[in-house]
């Protein structure tokens, strides 16, 4: 299996047409952002937030996936996992902020940002729920984005935050590399790594499934259920031998 890397993809995913359609009339039509907005959630009209995976389809065919898999604390920043319950979990520990929605089917995201307090060496800590992937995104500057404005001030969030495994922005490649072993790819001021293993299904998550199927037979069940794929990936990059840039992604998959 090969996962999308060329705009710093690190899943895998369907590119649906409505997604390419998107595209398309983003690219043609000349027109100023727009959004609505409805309880704690904004819908933005653009395609401005230039660090995402999920702007656009393009894809890398020259990441080969590894047969490996990530320990849990490279998902985790400030006790946050990734999954669906990050958006809440972030909102107890850093502040509710508004919950950005832009794109549609492949290119679909949500988004909730945090960023260090003052105007100066801004750091960002985002996290997204994709059509099939959850990740978080931590970089210091780069340029501004439509929604930017609504990010949460938070002390947490600064150059010395870390995932749970200890990566965090400044580091040499070499340092990085020694806490996530070989990357994938290593490329000038890039270091890629994307993993992705069969795993079985727990005891608890067969029981949900099959209180949800109670009438499938036990063939299909296990053919369905009976275990998924882990996809993972991490995308590091530098400048000046300092990491500047970090996103981690997962997904899970039958």
């Amino acid at each position: 299996m090969k996962i999308s890397f060329e705009r710093v993809a690190l899943h895998t995913k369907m590119i649906y047409p409505s997604g390419w359609c998107l595209l398309f009339l983003m690219l043609v039509l000349p027109r100023p952002w727009s959004s609505s907005q409805t309880d704690g959630i904004v819908r933005l009209m653009d395609n401005s937030d230039w660090w995402s995976i999920n702007r656009g389809p393009d894809s890398d065919e020259n990441v080969q996936t590894q047969e490996r898999e990530f320990t849990s604390s490279n998902f985790q920043v400030l006790g946050i996992k990734l999954g669906d319950t990050m958006f809440r979990v972030a909102a107890a520990k850093l502040g509710k902020a508004t919950i950005i929605e832009r794109g549609d089917a492949s290119t679909g995201r949500r988004q909730v940002c945090y960023a260090s307090p003052g105007n100066r060496n801004k750091v960002h800590l985002i996290l997204e729920q994709g059509e099939v992937e959850y990740t978080f995104y931590l970089f210091a500057d780069g340029p501004t984005w439509e929604g930017a404005d609504r990010c949460v001030d938070s002390g947490a969030i600064s150059t010395h935050l870390a995932t749970a495994s200890g990566v965090r922005l400044g580091q040499t490649p070499a340092q990085v590399i020694a806490i996530l072993g070989d990357p994938t790819v290593k490329r000038e001021n890039e270091l890629i790594y994307s993993f992705s293993v069969k795993k079985k299904t727990s005891a608890q998550d067969l029981k949900e499934a099959r209180e949800r199927n109670p009438h499938m037979s036990n063939k299909d069940f296990q053919e369905t259920y009976g275990s998924y794929n882990l996809g993972a990936g991490i995308l590091a990059k530098f400048m000046d031998s300092k990491l500047t840039y970090l996103e981690v992604s997962s997904v899970e998959s039958n």
